[in-house]
């Protein structure tokens, strides 16, 4: 057992968590497993997007970075191309001063690039963190994804809105933590569904309506069987159209929903693995949204990777990954590195490389091996000099810890780390962590549009008008091609902002994190992301399965 330096925690190193480290060559680590994440994702800005100026061509674009960054920001095009070079801001290392404020001096000189983007992205401009999409909008953590809109980690879909950590579905709305879904709406951790709205736990059904907990099922409303005519009277009856109707199923189903039997954790196809949203897993342990990934422990939502831990997004043939966020398409043995991706091997404390081997310390490099600081050494040069610079790690008492959350390129409210761990401006700003409060033009004067109870009554002009939340009173809009879905597929206008439809979103999942207790079935001791104190009955997956079926 350990005590976590920041929270002041315990945690327990595992046998297999030291077997890691030394494989690694690292130490055993400071922080507590929750703590090693906020660190990680305060790394990690997805949804906050600026307008601002290029710094090497000055044409407006679109940036993850507000105009008033410490560093340059180039656009895509413009940072790939070959009019600057990162090795131009080379330095030699200095054994006088401490690693971290000679390696943050070098990131804030190296442009960086306006949005996290793999081509192609087509008509999908403001996307971040995102690739291979086409006709998205406001989507975050997406990939291979076309004509979806206002989603987080939504993966190989098509005309999916307002969605979280959902996987190969199409036409659904509202949904969170769905896969292989069809025409499904306001949904909740559903798999294999079709043609079906308010689901909850439920897989391979269809046409049902306000279930939880079926399988394989037809024709059911609120969890009782109806025949095919019954159910098509009631749908017709039943008008999703309007946004009063569906606010009085929703608070409906969670008024009936607060004693539901729920499985210790979200899962398909695991072995030996224990955490939430695992699908294909095996041997991954404490692990969050992974999938086809082998001999995990602490990581979050990746996809094809093995033998990593503590490492947060992307994934995609990486392997023997340590304290790394966003990295990814074959990636092997890097440590304490940030955004590096395609084909890295060998680096440790890099941020923003790509195609680069065997570096440490750099920033911005492309298609380079043997670097440190941003300059060039040769194979026996590098092989003795780092070795030096860990020891001096070491004495400085920097080595083997993730860059620290104060000096992240992103203020703590813009990142992922926030979503995770919420906390006031005051206790970020005690903690000397930086803070960036909301800009003035959020606020809107104008007057107010009253937008009509059904989607039918709503006219073209609502693209062009500024809607006020009803929540927080901000503005926000409506886009054209989201307003042909919502008439296409009978769902009112929604009345929130789309960063408070988010939050909604969020407010629906669970922590990433593990409570020991027992099943409510057999008694048998479990871990699960259901906080003790919860009112939902816990059961182990073999108690919950005798239950259902």
């Amino acid at each position: 057992m350990k005590t976590c330096s920041q929270c002041h925690s315990s945690f327990e190193i595992f046998p297999e968590d030291r077997a890691f480290y030394e494989k690694m060559e690292v130490p055993e680590p400071t922080f507590c497993p929750l703590c090693r994440m906020q660190r990680r994702l305060s790394y990690r800005s997805e949804r906050f997007l600026y307008h601002r100026k290029c710094d090497l061509t000055g044409k407006q674009i679109i940036s993850t970075y507000p105009h008033d960054s410490k560093w340059p920001v180039y656009n895509i095009d413009d940072w790939w191309g070959d009019q600057w070079d990162p090795m131009d801001y080379g330095r030699d290392f200095d054994f006088t001063r401490p690693f971290f404020e000679q390696f943050f001096e070098l990131r804030n000189q190296v442009p960086r690039l306006a949005l996290i983007q793999q081509k192609p992205m087509e008509n999908s401009d403001y996307c971040n963190a995102a690739s291979l999409n086409k006709n998205c909008y406001l989507v975050f953590s997406t990939n291979r994804c076309e004509d979806c809109y206002y989603g987080s980690w939504v993966n190989q879909c098509r005309n999916v809105v307002d969605a979280l950590n959902i996987n190969t579905s199409e036409l659904c709305y509202e949904c969170v933590g769905c896969s292989d879904c069809y025409n499904v709406k306001y949904s909740i951790d559903s798999n294999n569904c079709k043609n079906s709205a308010f689901l909850r736990a439920c897989s391979g059904c269809s046409d049902c309506f306000g279930c939880s907990n079926l399988i394989n099922k037809q024709y059911y409303i609120f969890n009782k069987a109806h025949t095919k005519e019954q159910y098509e009277a009631f749908m017709k009856e039943v008008d999703l159209g309007s946004y009063e109707v569906v606010e009085k199923i929703k608070a409906r189903l969670d008024d009936e929903l607060l004693d539901l039997i729920v499985k210790a954790f979200q899962g398909v196809n695991n072995e030996n693995s224990v955490g939430n949203y695992l699908r294909q897993c095996k041997d991954c342990y404490s692990c969050f949204e992974c999938d086809n990934s082998e001999s995990l422990r602490y990581c979050y939502c990746l996809e094809g990777v093995n033998h990593c831990m503590d490492y947060s997004y992307w994934g995609v043939g990486a392997s023997w990954v340590y304290e790394t966020q966003a990295s990814g398409y074959q990636v092997n043995n890097i440590r304490f590195c940030n955004l590096s991706w395609n084909n890295c091997s060998n680096l440790t404390y890099c941020d923003h490389c790509h195609h680069t081997q065997d570096s440490f310390g750099c920033v911005g490099l492309r298609n380079k091996q043997y670097c440190i600081l941003n300059k060039q050494y040769s194979k026996e040069e590098y092989g003795v000099l780092v070795p030096k610079i860990i020891e001096h790690m070491k004495s400085t008492g920097e080595w083997g810890e993730f860059f620290p959350t104060k000096d992240s390129i992103y203020a703590y409210n813009e990142t992922l780390a926030y979503e995770q761990i919420p906390l006031s401006k005051e206790e970020v700003l005690e903690r000397g962590w930086q803070w960036r409060d909301e800009q003035e033009t959020m606020s809107y004067k104008g007057p107010k549009v009253v937008i009509p109870d059904h989607i039918k009554e709503v006219e073209d002009s609502i693209v062009s008008e500024i809607l006020i939340s009803e929540k927080s009173g901000k503005p926000y809009k409506i886009i054209p091609q989201e307003l042909k879905f919502y008439r296409e597929n009978n769902i009112p206008i929604p009345r929130l902002t789309p960063d408070e439809r988010h939050w909604e979103r969020l407010k629906k999942r669970n922590p990433r994190v593990l409570f020991d207790r027992n099943c409510e079935k057999c008694d048998k001791a479990i871990q699960t992301t259901y906080a003790p104190d919860r009112p939902e009955k816990v059961y182990c997956e073999s108690c919950y399965l005798k239950e259902v079926y």
